[in-house]
This record gives structure tokens, sequence and C-alpha cells, in this order.
């Protein structure tokens, strides 16, 4: 894989705002790292692996089907390395740990607005946005690259430690080697880093950008770019996942797919139905 020059663009958000923010990042659909995006947090410098292990050491996390309990993984995490990295606890929805940490995060930051899975007109009771919660150790990284499923845009927002994040834009997907199904948006190279030349050989035509993150830092991932990351040092983040004008046709497209899967009736029923939601949205200043 070929490295681009220079990195992905980084701005402060004070400086950049929502207005630019839209029209160079968000509607383009190009990768951009701000920060000061949720200097607003309380987690920003309360939540580290201290404060997790003083509030929540007995809670139970499940990290690829084995049981942990908090306090003993964040013991393993910190002492986690490249040669012998510590299970990386990832995906872990916040939606199922109490209010008082959730209001540590909230509000989400400017630059996730609007997330039309948020609205009061989505068709379901359980729409699919996310907030989640990462913890890891040096050397641990995300198992796969892949892009957001449904087509939805990521925000990752970096609380503690420092993580270096790999991006392919989405008219590279021929290089990663896409699976099948429902599991199209993952590649199917195994290891990235040292990729097995005759399996996988297009991926050296591949280009990408790697950066790092770091705390106070916000990362968007636009709808449909590959992306992976790995740990430099213990790190927590929390992301989003969300929709709007510029993925929406997209997401439409994947959410009713799945839909289909259940209930083709359902699903023909429903892209009509989401098709007239992203225009009344888009009315909307």
């Amino acid at each position: 894989m070929k490295i681009l020059p220079g990195g992905v663009d980084r701005h402060e958000w004070k400086s950049l705002g929502p207005a630019a923010f839209r029209s160079e990042y968000l509607v383009p659909q190009r990768p951009v790292v701000v920060s000061g995006a949720i200097d607003h947090w309380e987690a920003m410098g309360k939540w580290t692996p201290d404060f997790f292990r003083r509030y929540y050491p007995s809670r139970i996390v499940n990290v690829d089907g084995e049981e942990w309990r908090l306090g003993e993984l964040l013991d393993r995490i910190e002492t986690s390395t490249a040669d012998d990295p510590a299970p990386y606890l990832r995906n872990e929805l916040l939606a199922r740990w109490p209010e008082e940490l959730r209001s540590d995060i909230s509000p989400m930051p400017e630059c996730t607005r609007p997330n039309w899975l948020e609205s009061r007109i989505f068709p379901s009771r359980n729409p699919p946005t996310y907030i989640e919660l990462y913890i890891g150790g040096r050397g641990a990284g995300f198992p796969m690259l892949h892009y957001d499923g449904l087509h939805t845009h990521a925000f990752l927002m970096q609380l503690h430690g420092v993580k270096e994040y790999l991006a392919l834009a989405p008219d590279q997907a021929a290089f990663v080697y896409p699976q099948t199904g429902k599991a199209q948006n993952r590649s199917s190279i195994d290891d990235i880093e040292q990729p097995d030349p005759a399996a996988f050989p297009l991926f050296r035509e591949a280009t990408g950008y790697r950066f790092e993150l770091h705390p106070g830092e916000t990362l968007f991932v636009p709808s449909g770019w590959w992306h992976t990351a790995r740990i430099f040092s213990t790190s927590i983040t929390v992301s989003i996942n969300a929709a709007n004008a510029p993925n929406w046709s997209a997401f439409t497209r994947d959410y009713c797919a799945d839909v289909a899967t259940h209930s083709r009736i359902k699903a023909a029923l429903l892209m009509p139905y989401m098709q007239l939601m992203g225009k009344i949205h888009s009315m909307q200043p």
C-alpha cells in the first residue's frame, strides 16, 4: 500500500466552524481531524484507566466472546505490549452504562450534527445510531479494515492516549478485497501491516492516509471510507455514527436491504418513506 503524503487535514473547530466543515469535508466526503470539538465534555481529563478502575471495577464486559471484570481487563491493558497486546474492548454500547457516565459526553460535538438517525420521524423505535466506547492497550488494534455498516459516517473522539489510523477512500475498494454478503464492508486481508502478497496482490496498488489521533481530537470518517486503527498507548475513545444528506441515499439502500432480509414487503414500503424523509430534512436549515 502507498501512503499519501501530508496526511488528512487538521483544524481547530473554532477556526473551521460548521459551515466550512460542511462545505469542505461533509459534502465532498473528505476525512478531517478537528481539535477542540469536545472541550465541553466532562469526560475530557476525567475518563482515564484509573477512573474506570475506581468506579466500575466489577462491571462485566465482553471481548471477543470472553467475559472480563473491567478492573482486571484494565490491569491487562496497562501492561499491554506490541508483542503481547491485551484484549481490545471495542464497540461497547454506552446506552447500557449508567446515565451519569453518558452525561460526561453530552452534548455530542457540533460537527456530528445534523444526525438524521436521531430524527423523530425515523421509522423505527430503535434507530441505528450508537454511541460506543473503546478501551485498549499498546500494540492492540481494530481487527479489520472496514467501512462502517449501513454506510454511516463515523466520528471518533479521542479522550486518552494515542492511536494511529489508516484510511482509504471508497474508490480503493477494488484493492482491499471486500468480503461478500453482509460482510461486504470488511476487507478479507487479515493483516494490513504485513499482507500476504500472493493472496492479495492488488493491495500494493492501494493508496491511503496514515495519521495519529491525540486526546481532545475528533476524527470524521465519511461514509464508505475504509479505515482501521492501532494503539500506541493506553487509549480511550468514544464514537458515534451518523447519516445526513451526503450519505442518505447509500444509508437508505443499505438499511432497506437489511430490512428486506426479514421482510421484502416491509422494505419495499420503507424505501419511499426513507426517500421522503431525506427530502424533508434536506429542506430544513
